[in-house]
C-alpha cells in the first residue's frame, strides 16, 4: 500500500473527518477505489479520539510451510494431469511414425503420472481444506504475504506454461505431427493452466475488493477438480492397464528374457561344436551356465518347453499370461509377438550371421 496514501488517511481520521468525505476526496484525486478502500480498512471504524489500527496478519513459519506445500502439490497435480492426458491422447490418436518402444514408454509415463496424482492431489485437497478453515476462523489470514506472493508466482508459472506448451505444440505441428493430436493437446493445456490462472486471478481481485471468495464457488471448484482428476486416473488405467495386468505383462517380459538367454546359450553351445542337448535340464547341467533359474517359469517353476527339430533348429515354448509383451534389446525382438497361453518359437541356433541377415525364423 502506498505510504503517502496511508499517511493521508491517518491524518484525516485524526482530525475527525468522516470516511465518506475522505473517500470522495481521494477518488477525486485519482486514486483507485480498491486502493482507497484498502487504506480505510486498515483502521478500525470505532468511536475513539485517535484512529485505531486494524490488526494485520503476521507471517509465520507454519503458514509459509503450508502455502509452499499447497502450491507445490498444485503444480505437481497440474503437471501429472497433463502428462497422463497427453499420453492417453498419444494412444488414442496413434501416429504412424511412432514406434512400438515409444508406445511402451507412453504406458510407463501414464503409470508415473497416476502415481504422482495419487500422492500429490490428496495432499493438495487436505491442505486446502485446512487452510480454508484457518481463514474462516481468521479472515485476515487471507492477506498473508506468503499466500499473496505464491499466488502471483502461480499466475506467472501458469502463464509460462501456457506460452511454453503452446509454442512446443506449434513446433510439433510444424514438424509434421498429426493436427488433431496437436489440437487436443492444446485444449488440454488451456483447460489446466487456464483454470488455475482464472481461479487465482479471480481470488486476487476478490481480495483487492476486500471480499472473500464465495464458499459455494470454492466448494464447486473443488468438486470439479476431484471429478477431473478421478476421470484422468480412470482414463490412464484404461489405457495403461490395471496393476494386475501390468504385473502379468512384467512376468511375460521375464519369460521373454529367459527364452532369449536360453537361445543364446544354445547358440553358444552349437557354435563351440557341442551337440544340442536333448533337454533343458541337460543344458542346465553343463558347465558355464551362469543362472540356472532361466530354464523354469518364474511363477509355476515348471521347465520351459524345449524340442530339437534338427541339428540347427529348436523349439522353445512358454505359457504367457498376456498377448504380445514387449521387451527390447539384443535378440529379444524375435519374441515380440505371441498370443496369450502356450506358444512355441522355432529358432535357428546357427552362429550369428553378419548384421542385416536373418538369424531366426518363427
Amino acid at each position: 500500500m502506498n505510504a503517502d496514501l496511508q499517511r493521508f488517511v491517518r491524518e484525516a481520521l485524526e482530525r475527525g473527518l468522516a470516511r465518506p468525505a475522505i473517500r470522495e476526496r481521494l477518488l477525486a484525486a485519482g486514486w483507485r477505489a480498491e486502493e482507497v478502500e484498502a487504506a480505510l480498512a486498515a483502521w478500525v471504524e470505532v468511536d475513539f479520539p485517535v484512529p485505531v489500527p486494524r490488526r494485520r496478519p503476521q507471517l509465520s513459519a507454519r503458514e509459509t510451510f503450508l502455502y509452499l506445500v499447497l502450491f507445490a502439490t498444485l503444480y505437481l497435480t497440474a503437471f501429472d494431469v497433463g502428462a497422463v492426458l497427453f499420453s492417453c491422447l498419444d494412444r488414442w490418436l496413434p501416429d504412424a511414425v511412432a514406434r512400438d518402444y515409444g508406445r511402451d514408454a507412453v504406458v510407463e509415463g501414464i503409470r508415473g503420472g497416476i502415481a504422482g496424482l495419487l500422492i500429490a492431489f490428496p495432499i493438495f485437497l487436505g491442505i486446502s481444506t485446512f487452510v480454508g478453515r484457518l481463514v474462516a476462523r481468521d479472515p485476515e489470514k487471507r492477506g498473508s504475504a506468503a499466500r499473496r506472493w505464491l499466488t502471483y508466482l502461480t499466475l506467472f508459472v501458469a502463464a509460462l506454461v501456457i506460452i511454453g506448451d503452446l509454442s512446443f505444440l506449434v513446433q510439433r505441428l510444424l514438424s509434421g505431427e498429426l493436427p488433431l493430436r496437436v489440437l487436443t493437446k492444446v485444449l488440454v493445456v488451456l483447460a489446466i493452466a487456464g483454470t488455475i490462472f482464472g481461479h487465482y486471478l479471480a481470488d486476487l481481485r476478490g481480495e483487492e475488493r476486500e471480499g472473500a471468495a464465495p464458499p459455494r464457488r470454492a466448494t464447486r471448484l473443488a468438486g470439479v477438480a476431484i471429478v477431473a482428476v478421478a476421470a484422468t486416473i480412470v482414463a490412464g488405467l484404461w489405457v495403461a492397464g490395471s496393476p494386475f495386468h501390468a504385473r502379468q505383462r512384467a512376468l511375460d517380459a521375464e519369460r521373454v528374457d529367459d527364452l532369449t538367454r536360453i537361445w543364446a546359450e544354445l547358440k553358444e553351445e552349437r557354435g563351440g561344436g557341442a551337440p544340442l542337448p536333448a533337454s533343458l535340464p541337460e543344458l542346465a547341467a553343463r558347465p558355464g551356465i551362469a543362472d540356472p533359474r532361466i530354464f523354469a517359469d518364474p511363477v509355476t517353476k515348471e521347465p520351459y518347453g524345449y524340442r530339437v527339430v534338427d541339428s540347427v533348429t529348436v523349439e522353445l515354448c512358454a505359457t504367457f499370461a498376456t498377448a504380445d509383451s514387449v521387451r527390447t534389446g539384443g535378440d529379444a525382438p524375435v519374441f515380440w509377438r505371441h498370443p496369450r497361453g502356450r506358444h512355441c518359437f522355432r529358432l535357428s541356433v546357427l552362429p550369428p550371421r553378419p548384421p542385416g541377415s536373418a538369424v531366426a525364423r518363427k
